[in-house]
């Protein structure tokens, strides 16, 4: 009997999708290799078209709406439960390690969906000033961000890489080279959501082929890395982006409040105020 192995494939504007480059890479889980789709330039020029479209999405979403896609998200896991684990468990870690990273996965998921909808109260400020007016700091979400996840195979790792920007509004595009398997597993459960196309693409490849092609890319806002790269990638990556005025954070915070910060951007409104 023939084995038909899997094929997997970029996930860009709710779609799969092939590599433009016809290429791929190996990576072994357990005594199997499988091939990914190795992102090209093309690839993410098309993926900073389609997150431009779901961010006018989503951030047009009501916040309450997007905490229940979010939490619709921790249920899709939830439900793949038993595939995870087996990914996890393949790439040679213990049964308890699997487990406790997915319910840590979970448990996130779940965190920032309920931040959703109330994290402009927490972060948002009524300025003290002298006069008759109101002086508001009112925050925005920053718009596209790419997003490179850790090499490390971690399900809780990936998640917390893309929810902090998705949270506050903002589009994600993902890219993971080793884990990348494990992540082209999640944008199935991504599919299988509520979430717009557009709004969180998913990638994998060599992002050292890649740099100039992300942080030249006018259109992406913010560049957030959490793999550790060399002082001379990271120097290149804020060289490019300085050209477009573009943020770049190296291993930003994924824990509490302080994780959305980077991918706001803060307004001011005066209003007088009424007699």
């Amino acid at each position: 009997m023939i084995e038909i192995k899997k094929t997997y494939k970029n996930y860009v504007d709710g779609k799969y999708v092939r590599s433009e480059s016809g290429k791929t890479y190996s990576v072994k889980l357990g005594n199997e290799h499988f091939e990914l789709p190795l992102t090209s330039r093309k690839d993410i020029r098309d993926a900073v078209v389609s997150s431009k479209s779901g961010f006018k999405k989503w951030n047009s979403t009501s916040p309450y709406t997007r905490t229940q896609i979010l939490y619709r998200l921790s249920e899709m896991l939830e439900g793949n439960r038993k595939s995870y684990l087996s990914i996890l468990q393949n790439s040679s870690f213990t049964k308890k390690y699997a487990e406790k990273d997915f319910e840590n996965s979970i448990q996130k998921i779940i965190w920032f969906a309920g931040l959703a909808d109330k994290w402009e109260q927490l972060v948002g400020n009524l300025n003290p000033v002298s006069g008759e007016y109101f002086n508001i700091s009112h925050q925005n979400p920053i718009g596209v961000v790419f997003s490179l996840n850790k090499n490390t195979i971690s399900l809780s790792q990936l998640i917390l890489s893309i929810l902090p920007p998705l949270t506050v509004g903002c589009s994600v595009i993902s890219l993971s080279n080793d884990s990348g398997l494990l992540a082209l597993k999640f944008a199935e459960d991504i599919n299988n959501s509520d979430l717009p196309p557009g709004v969180l693409n998913i990638l994998s490849g060599d992002f050292t082929k890649l740099i100039d092609d992300v942080s030249k890319h006018v259109e992406i806002s913010l560049v957030s890395i959490h793999d550790n790269l060399s002082q001379e990638a990271i120097k290149k990556i804020e060289v490019n982006a300085s050209e477009s005025v573009k943020r770049v954070k190296i291993n930003p915070s994924t824990e509490g409040i302080s994780s959305i910060l980077p991918y706001l951007e803060t307004k001011t409104v005066w209003h007088p105020k009424g007699t």
